[in-house]
């Protein structure tokens, strides 16, 4: 299983490198910076994009990817945990991402709320997602069901901004990225 899940990271981050550039730019991961990667699996993505900052905290719903995570980037904290409910106090972060892991999450506006509720005043959210139309075909979809609790809720850029504008954020905004497309929100 760890070697499966570091092949599938390794793919997904070689294949995500422009978008994770962009990424590192859109969270500008400054000393100060305390940033939460949700959904952030083993963190082999988060440590492309989060590097520079003062603390980066990986929560993560597979006990596997946590211990993974643990073992192979000391430097960074890894939690086992849900979107839903974030095990974290309000005002924690200057920064939440989410990247390639909102449509896994099964309650979206919980999700949303418990992130606007990690981050500090004018904190910012940044969500990476795939579109709908180049969203991974029925096999894949069967595969990932099994591997994540069967919930996967694809939305394009304009909904999730709405999203984001329902959940309390403001200056929503969205940008094409190379494989997917990212959406901002600040608190």
């Amino acid at each position: 299983m760890a070697f499966l899940v570091r092949l599938m990271e390794r793919t997904s981050v070689r294949k995500r490198a422009p978008d994770l550039a962009e990424l590192r730019t859109l969270i500008a991961p400054i000393s100060g910076v305390h940033l939460l990667d949700v959904g952030g699996g083993a963190g082999a993505a988060t440590e492309q994009f989060a590097t520079g900052s003062a603390e980066v905290v990986v929560l993560e719903p597979d006990r596997r990817k946590v211990a993974q995570g643990r073992r192979l980037r000391p430097t960074v904290r890894f939690q086992e945990g849900r979107a839903e409910d974030i095990p974290f106090p309000d005002a924690t972060f200057e920064r939440v991402t989410a990247v390639v892991a909102f449509h896994h999450m099964e309650d979206q506006e919980s999700a949303l709320a418990e992130m606007r509720r990690v981050l500090r005043d004018s904190g910012r959210l940044v969500l990476f997602e795939l579109p709908p139309s180049p969203a991974p075909g029925p096999i894949y979809r069967w595969i990932a069901g099994y591997r994540h609790a069967g919930h996967m809720a694809f939305h394009g850029p304009e909904e999730l901004k709405e999203k984001l504008l329902s959940a309390g954020f403001k200056e929503v905004s969205d940008r094409q990225g190379v494989t997917g497309y990212f959406v901002l929100g600040t608190k």
